[in-house]
């Protein structure tokens, strides 16, 4: 896998990443420069820095940019999760919604679901109605004791 010839579409997947929350955060933004420069063995150059300031998620095609590395062997495919998992984790919070992000990405790159095993939240969804069903009713009343008076002081 030849990074430096698709750093441009392992960008948008890195900043795809970075905006999966809706909240973007500069420490997210300097985790995406930081992988770059990195991976391309180099200071990041003028058109990628202006790539990155100028990322529209709203534009942004996570099937585009993933369907450039779907040709490689499943390892390299899951070392392109695993890059944009570790933007996710960037802004320190666990998000459904970067979650849901990367199954997309795994999705794209026809990942098996073990690729995200250890990236992701599993949630046991029905678990937790069930729970919550339990928790939301609260105990039953106590039952009424047999024979018991009231009194009752009308003064």
């Amino acid at each position: 896998m030849a990074l430096p010839d698709r750093i441009v579409p392992l960008c948008d997947l890195l900043m795809g990443a970075a905006y999966a929350d809706a909240q973007f955060k500069d420490r997210e933004r300097e985790e995406v420069r930081e992988m770059l420069a990195d991976l391309s063995g180099a200071k990041l150059t003028a058109e990628l820095e202006q790539q990155i300031e100028k990322f529209d998620p709203k534009k942004f095609e996570l099937a585009a940019s993933a369907a450039e590395f779907k040709s490689d062997p499943e390892d390299d495919r899951r070392r392109v999760l695993f890059l944009v998992a570790t933007i996710n984790d960037a802004d320190e919070e666990v998000d459904f919604a970067e979650d849901d992000y990367l199954r997309a990405l795994a999705k794209a790159l026809a990942l098996p679901d073990s690729a995200l095993q250890g990236l992701t939240v599993d949630v046991e969804v029905e678990e937790l109605r069930t729970d919550f069903a339990k928790i939301r009713k609260g105990p039953p009343p106590p039952p009424p004791k047999k024979n018991a008076s009231v009194d009752v002081d009308l003064e």
